[in-house]
């Protein structure tokens, strides 16, 4: 196919869109001209896209790819990286050509070989991250000139920024979280001995209370509790279980028959959907048991499945809602994840060791490890029988 046959004309009139052309050459559309619809086909896929313009009666082709954003991400920096190329060619005579990686191409390299590591949820959460609060600030920079400076002004940004939504400041949890991001991808290539030093490690964050204090009183939990025991549709009754009993949303969803042992009474969640990425095994408390048994039970397969493709996982989204709707009808304002919060600071009340929630719960900080590894099954499997009765 030649190149001009696999170009697709972009064409979004609340954008300028003039000169950009998407490389279609895996013939995923058979139409010549895109509009904004069809770009959510591209979402986080590997995205090409020719900019074209004129220079002195010449025309100017560039291509640039994208991946891990949108289509409609995509389309808006290829209009940016159109204007900065025509602004360069007007101030100089020409592109100059750069002989350094940056910082967005190491990124972007580094979240291709992730992504068979990652979830799916996890990757789409680490790159919106990465673009609200680096990409742009920090991104064109020289991977190997990046300084602790550099990175220090975007925390010191986030710590004086307001949160759109609570419309309070950002905490310094956010803040780490930068600092957490950018040392895991230095890391990763000092590994492969591109760079010898990470310039994250140095960057301060100000200190700040990590305890969740998330509690409901013990009537409010037990009628959480009866409601999903009691909620009328199977699946989300059995998701709610599992996460009231501890485990992550993510980590349901992604469970499947073969992760359920009825002999031993154990349960696995698989070390690439954990968020410490070990393989975990928990115990398969009697209500879980229950449920499981009476459930459309198989020997292999997602248990937790899509409506319409029983190949796919329950989306979030669809989850969500019906959780949204038993907490309304409590009048609790709860998050899904606050479920983990209250496991923990319930058995906490009760009097149970760190070491004995902290297997129950599968805590990912090897601080936390280390202190419940002498845990077995047996204790947490006593956690979860006095929490679930």
């Amino acid at each position: 196919m030649a190149l001009n046959d696999s170009l697709k004309k972009i064409n979004i009139p609340v954008l300028d869109t003039k000169g950009l052309y998407l490389k279609d050459s895996s013939n995923l559309f058979s139409k010549k001209e895109l509009n904004k619809n069809d770009l959510k086909k591209l979402d986080y896929e590997n995205i090409s896209i020719v900019l074209k313009f004129y220079f002195r009666n010449k025309q100017i082709k560039k291509t640039i790819s994208f991946n891990s954003i949108t289509g409609l991400q995509a389309i808006k920096k290829a209009i940016s990286k159109r204007t900065e190329l025509k602004e360069e060619l007007e101030e100089h005579g020409l592109i100059k050509k750069k002989d350094f990686k940056t910082l967005n191409e190491y990124w972007d390299e580094y979240v291709t070989y992730k992504a068979s590591i990652w979830d799916p949820n996890t990757k789409i959460t680490n790159t919106t991250f990465y673009d609200k609060w680096i990409r742009d600030k920090a991104g064109e920079i020289n991977f190997e000139k990046v300084t602790t400076r550099d990175l220090q002004d975007i925390v010191n940004l986030i710590l004086k920024s307001t949160n759109p939504l609570t419309k309070k400041i950002y905490s310094p949890r956010t803040a780490l979280s930068v600092k957490q991001q950018i040392r895991s991808l230095y890391n990763y290539y000092m590994k492969q001995n591109v760079i010898d030093k990470n310039p994250a490690t140095n960057i301060e964050i100000p200190k700040f209370d990590n305890t969740v204090n998330f509690e409901l009183s013990d009537e409010e939990r037990l009628k959480l509790f009866e409601a999903i025991k009691s909620y009328p549709i199977q699946k989300y009754k059995g998701v709610m279980l599992f996460i009231y009993a501890g485990r992550r949303l993510n980590e349901v969803l992604t469970l499947d028959w073969r992760n359920i042992n009825f002999n031993s009474k154990t349960y696995n969640i698989e070390g690439i959907y954990a968020k410490n990425r070990r393989n975990q095994e928990f115990p398969l408390n009697p209500l879980l048991e229950k449920f499981l048994l009476s459930y459309d039970q198989k020997s292999s397969g997602l248990i937790f499945t899509a409506h319409k493709d029983r190949t796919k996982p329950l989306s979030q989204e669809t989850f969500r809602r019906h959780w949204k709707k038993l907490i309304d009808s409590l009048g609790i304002n709860m998050r899904i994840h606050d479920s983990r919060h209250l496991l923990g600071n319930t058995m906490i009340n009760k009097g149970y060791s760190l070491e004995a929630i902290g297997k129950t719960m599968g805590h990912s900080s090897v601080h936390v490890t280390k202190r419940y590894a002498k845990t077995d099954l047996n204790t947490a499997n006593d956690v979860l029988s006095d929490y679930l009765n």
